[in-house]
């Protein structure tokens, strides 16, 4: 194989659990205001909302703006999973996560809202919860 077609592979190459983890650190919700998560539990696609849920409620996510409002709403309709997040500046973004990775799902909020994509990798000191 030649020296050009192993860096163009090189670079492909990434772990998504990576990539999510990453993704979930960079997580900050200062200019949030609320987040209302709807969903079918029997959809097919419910994994990346779920994850995305679980990223959000997590304590040192939830330290970065403990006034912020998680509302579910568990539908019965077999429609895709979506969530409305409302902003401080009262603009809301509405983002669908039907045939999304959560690592997607995490990234484009992060972006929407003004945070970097990911986060820095490596060890970080422990906070004190």
């Amino acid at each position: 194989m030649s020296q050009l077609w192993s860096k163009i592979r090189y670079g492909v190459r990434w772990n998504p659990a990576e990539r999510l983890a990453l993704a979930t650190r960079a997580l900050n919700l200062q200019k949030v205001k609320s987040i209302d998560i709807s969903m079918d539990p029997l959809h097919h696609d419910n994994l990346s909302i779920r994850t995305f849920w679980h990223s959000i409620m997590a304590p040192k996510v939830r330290l970065t703006n403990p006034n912020v409002r998680v509302k579910t709403e568990i539908r019965n309709d077999r429609r895709g999973p979506f969530f409305v997040t409302t902003l401080d500046d009262g603009s809301k973004l509405h983002i669908s996560t039907e045939n999304m990775t959560a690592m997607d799902v995490i990234m484009n909020f992060n972006r929407l809202t003004g945070q970097p994509e990911l986060g820095k990798a490596g060890t970080r000191p422990r906070a004190k919860i």
